[in-house]
């Protein structure tokens, strides 16, 4: 039998635990949420239902799963954000004139964070949403970003067991490191198949300034353009990198601009 982990002392890791499960599961029981998290079941359940009074999380019959208080605030937090708001124009004038999905993500650890999501033309699905994780290493917009990052963070211990996605995806750190040496060479990346099978993306990063962020990384982001393979033409790129360029400077311009 599996050894339970231990609970953490303090309410906001135990909070972050609870959290952290229903994102992986969608919605889990009591009984679950205590195996998991390792927090004793009646303290788990004092802390469920406090979650749910502040609409923190719902509860469905004998489960649980995320409230709606926590989709305000994450749509408040991709909204509002300063550099959201300033970028949002030049990527829908991207999709418009390409007609293809346009993104625009950062860089969390070793997954890429989709931070905006532009539909493409009728016809062009892409599995991904606002808020959702894809592993760095499988995408053009983690690869952008992981040649901005430099080869040392390649060192970290999960580079070392990169899963498949496709027939594509690079899975050895020494190929990637070669591919991210092209990416800064190029000044952008691309995706052939690597995350979705038929499914391309060509992308760049933008910068926001230089300052360091909580999780480590800079303030750099990446955007892409994405859609069949079929229509991934090298004509992409150049609009692409310019509106790359006509986001960063308008950072640079009117950097954290108030609402």
């Amino acid at each position: 039998m599996p050894k339970q982990p231990e609970p953490p002392a303090s309410l906001l890791a135990r909070v972050e635990l609870v959290l952290e499960a229903l994102e992986l599961e969608g919605h889990l029981t009591l009984s679950r949420i205590a195996m998991v998290t390792g927090i004793p079941r009646s303290s788990a359940h004092r802390l469920l239902e406090r979650m749910v009074k502040l609409r923190w999380l719902l509860r469905v019959g004998d489960s649980y799963e995320l409230g709606t208080r926590m989709f305000e605030l994450g749509s408040e937090a991709v909204r509002n954000h300063w550099f959201h708001r300033l970028a949002y124009p030049h990527l829908a004038q991207l999709q418009e004139r390409t007609q293809l999905v346009v993104h625009l993500a950062y860089l969390d650890r070793t997954d890429v964070v989709y931070w905006e999501k532009l539909p493409g033309a009728i016809g062009i699905r892409i599995p991904t949403r606002i808020g959702g994780h894809q592993p760095a290493h499988r995408t053009a917009l983690g690869k952008a970003l992981l040649a901005a990052e430099g080869d040392e963070h390649l060192e970290d211990p999960a580079f070392g067991s990169m899963k498949r996605s496709t027939s594509a995806t690079i899975t050895d750190r020494g190929l990637l490191a070669k591919e991210l040496a092209r990416v800064r060479h190029d000044g952008f990346a691309q995706d052939r198949g690597e995350a979705l099978v038929d499914i391309g993306c060509v992308a760049t990063t933008v910068s926001a300034g230089h300052a360091n962020t909580s999780n480590g990384h800079t303030t750099t982001a990446a955007i892409s353009i994405c859609g069949p393979l079929a229509q991934m033409r090298h004509e992409l790129v150049g609009p692409l990198l310019t509106t790359a360029a006509r986001i960063t400077k308008s950072a640079a311009i009117n950097p954290m601009v108030d609402p």
